[in-house]
C-alpha cells in the first residue's frame, strides 16, 4: 500500500553503504521507520529532505507486520534553516526531536503532538539565544498534555487549594503542584517556577513577555520536567541531546531571559 504523509524527521542512521534508516514522526500515522535506499549516495534523489529537523511530505510503501517500510519519495515543506544555522538553536531543536522520539511508540497517531513539535521548533528559530530553554520546556509541558499526563499547576493536587506562598512543592507521582501545607509530599519548588510553567503550558505560541518572567533556576526547572517525564514514560529518558544542550547553555545561566 502506498502511503503519503506529512512528517518531521526526528533522526536517521546508516543502514548500508548507500542506504539509511529515517525515523519520521508524522501527523496522521505517528512515528514510522523508513528505509531510504540510495539516500547516502552523493546524487541521491532525496537531497536534504532526510536531514533531522526537516518538515516535509513523504511517500512510502507500507507492508503490514514490518518494522521498516520503504521510502519512495520526499519533498521539503520547511527545513527550519533558522534553527540549523546556529549551534545553540540546533542543540535545542535536537532536544525537541529527541523527546518526540523517546516519548512515543511506533504508529501511535497524535496530530496534536505533531503540531506542538512544529510550533516549538519555529519558536526555537526566532527566540533570543539566552531564552532557548523556554521552547524546550514548553514542548515538554504541551507534549505531556497531548499524551495524557498533563501536570496540574493551578491548584494543590492534594487539597485543591490555590498554590499561594513563596515555597511550594511538586509531586511527580500525584502529577502536580503542592501547597505549602502539603509540599513535603514532593520536591520543593518556588512559586516563581510554578508561575512560569503555568504560562508555558498555555496554548499561546508567541514568546513569553520577558518583563513578566520571574527569576527561576533553569537547572531546577529542567530537573523537575525530566523527573516528571521519566515517571510517566515507559522507558527512562536518556537525555543525550539534552545533556549537550545544557553544556552549551551553561554560559547563559546567569543571563536574564530576553525575547
Amino acid at each position: 500500500m502506498i502511503v503519503q504523509v506529512e512528517g518531521l524527521v526526528v533522526r536517521g542512521f546508516r543502514m548500508t553503504e548507500s542506504s539509511k534508516v529515517v525515523i519520521l514522526y508524522t501527523r496522521d500515522h505517528g512515528k514510522v521507520r523508513l528505509v531510504a535506499k540510495g539516500a547516502r549516495r552523493p546524487k541521491s534523489k532525496f537531497g536534504a529532505s532526510l536531514e533531522a529537523l526537516t518538515w516535509g511530505r513523504y511517500v512510502f510503501f507500507k507492508r503490514e507486520n514490518r518494522e521498516l517500510q520503504t521510502l519512495t519519495d520526499a519533498e521539503i515543506i520547511h527545513a527550519f534553516g533558522d534553527v540549523k544555522k546556529d549551534y545553540n538553536r540546533l542543540a535545542a531543536g535536537s532536544v525537541i526531536c529527541e523527546l518526540l522520539d523517546q516519548m512515543t511508540q511506533d504508529e501511535d497517531r497524535n496530530p496534536l503532538l505533531f503540531r506542538h513539535a512544529l510550533e516549538a521548533l519555529e519558536w526555537v528559530g526566532r527566540i533570543d539565544m539566552s531564552a532557548l530553554d523556554l521552547p524546550v520546556w514548553a514542548f515538554q509541558l504541551r507534549a505531556s498534555e497531548a499524551l495524557g499526563y498533563r501536570p496540574h499547576l493551578s491548584s494543590c493536587v492534594t487539597c485543591g487549594s490555590a498554590p499561594e506562598g513563596s515555597s511550594l512543592g511538586f509531586s511527580t507521582t500525584l502529577g502536580g503542584v503542592l501547597c505549602p501545607r502539603h509540599r513535603e509530599q514532593g520536591m520543593g519548588v518556588s512559586r516563581e517556577m510554578i508561575t512560569l510553567l503555568a504560562r508555558l503550558q498555555a496554548e499561546a505560541t508567541d514568546p513569553v513577555d520577558s518583563e513578566r518572567l520571574p527569576s527561576v533556576s533553569r537547572d531546577e526547572v529542567s530537573r523537575l520536567l525530566r523527573t516528571f517525564l521519566n515517571h510517566h514514560m515507559a522507558s527512562q529518558y536518556r537525555p543525550k541531546a539534552y545533556a549537550f544542550f545544557d553544556k552549551l547553555m551553561a554560559a547563559e545561566r546567569a543571563v536574564p531571559f530576553q525575547t
